[in-house]
This record gives C-alpha cells, structure tokens and sequence, in this order.
C-alpha cells in the first residue's frame, strides 16, 4: 500500500508538470522512502504490461480520481492537436443496465457476446466461448464507465485518449476493461435517445468505452488470461 502511495505521488508530480508545462504549480513532493527514479521505474512497470480486469468490486471511485483519470484523456495527443472527442462519465448503474439489457435484446441466441447479427452468416457455428476461468465483467459491472466518443475519421486519436486514461488509471492503483462492443447498441436504433442520455455531441458517435474500478481479488479470473504475443511475434527491426 505504502509503494502504491507513493507511486501515485510520484506521478502527480510528473503529471503537473507535463500538463502545466513552465507555470508554477503547487506539487507535492516525493517522500525519501522511494526515490523519484524508483517511482518512475514503478509507473513503467505498471504502464509495460496492464492486464484486462474481468471482475470489479463494489467499491466507488472517487470524483477526485475520475476528474485526474479523464484529465489524461483531455491532454492526450491528437493529430494537428483537433482533439476530436467526447467523453461521458457514467456512474449511474441505471444507465449502464439499460446498455447491457439493450446488448442482450440485440444479441441472437448462441451468439457470444457482444456480437451483432450479421445475416449472412446465421449458419455458421457460434465462435467458442473465451477460455478460463471466471467471469466476463460487462458495461454494468464496473462502478465507472467511460464512453469514448469522436469525429468520423478520428478514431485513432480516440484511441490514444482512450489508452491515456486507462495508463493512468492502473498507476493510480485501479483496473480497467476496454470495450467496443457496447457501440453497437449506442449507435443503433437508440442513437438518438443515446446521445440524449450520455450528451455525445451530433457530430460525433460513440467508439469504446473504458470501464474502471477496483479489481475484485477474490475472483479468479488471470488463470485463464489470454496470453501476449512474443516481441519477435510481433516486432520488425529495420536497422
């Protein structure tokens, strides 16, 4: 607890002085129990391998923690700094059980979830069911959702926006999920009544939502984690 403490400490001062750049802020400073390379060790730790939490607690999120995680987002990079996005903080657990049971009504029998249908293949066999153990936290088991929302053609910097909270989100100490599949039912034939709801401006629609909370730890639900490519898998060096 004490580690996290002070890498979340750490952290905030980085953070001011990135977002504040030259101007004189008030930051607090780092105790000597964990030098500032040691925290800044901790957060790229954190920030190099950040699972996908599958089970939250009930536990609330603080409006101190969301306003510092959105803020991450806010200052994201975008290109020509456009800064074409949206976002909509939902903690109203009425709300998001209207998304997920609007999921549900959608989603044909057999299909998994999150998957619309698509006609053409209605004959096919259903993709198997993820591996492992535990449960699969959808949009209205997280005590915060996020919904990212953007210009046409200005998915990628939502994108980075997105990566954004959810980096600083794990180094405050939280877990996050990232989802698109709750999209399908934001920009369906609700769109309208959607946008009313979550305040998505009309030129913008609805891309991911990042949903945010404690992990619960008496769940299970690593040992049936989808495991990482290998770098070589992956990476191309062109020297």
């Amino acid at each position: 607890m004490l580690k996290r403490k002070c890498l979340v400490l750490g952290m905030s001062l980085m953070l001011a002085s990135a977002l504040y750049g030259c101007e004189q802020v008030d930051v607090p400073t780092i105790s000597s129990v964990q030098s500032a390379q040691s925290v800044s060790s901790d957060a790229a730790a954190v920030i190099g391998d950040i699972p996908t939490v599958q089970s939250f607690s009930e536990e609330a999120v603080s409006s101190d923690d969301i306003s510092r995680i959105v803020t991450a987002g806010i200052n994201a990079p975008s290109a020509m700094n456009k800064q074409p996005w949206h976002f909509t903080v939902v903690t109203n657990k009425e709300v998001l059980q209207q998304i997920a049971s609007d999921m549900s009504a959608g989603r044909p029998a057999g299909a998994p979830a999150g998957k619309p249908d698509d006609g053409d293949k209605k004959d096919k066999a259903p993709a198997p069911a993820p591996t492992g153990t535990g449960p699969k936290a959808g949009i209205a088991d997280a005590p915060v959702a996020i919904v990212i929302s953007c210009k046409e053609g200005s998915e990628f910097d939502a994108g980075l926006a997105c990566e954004s909270m959810s980096d600083m989100a794990n180094v405050m100490g939280y877990g996050t999920k990232i989802v698109s599949s709750p999209t399908i039912v934001l920009n369906g034939e609700k769109k309208d009544e959607y946008k009313s709801i979550l305040n998505i401006p009309d030129d913008q629609s609805a891309v991911a939502v990042l949903m945010v909370g404690h992990p619960a730890d008496s769940i299970d639900t690593s040992s049936g984690a989808t495991e990482r490519n290998t770098y070589d898998d992956v990476v191309s060096l062109v020297d």
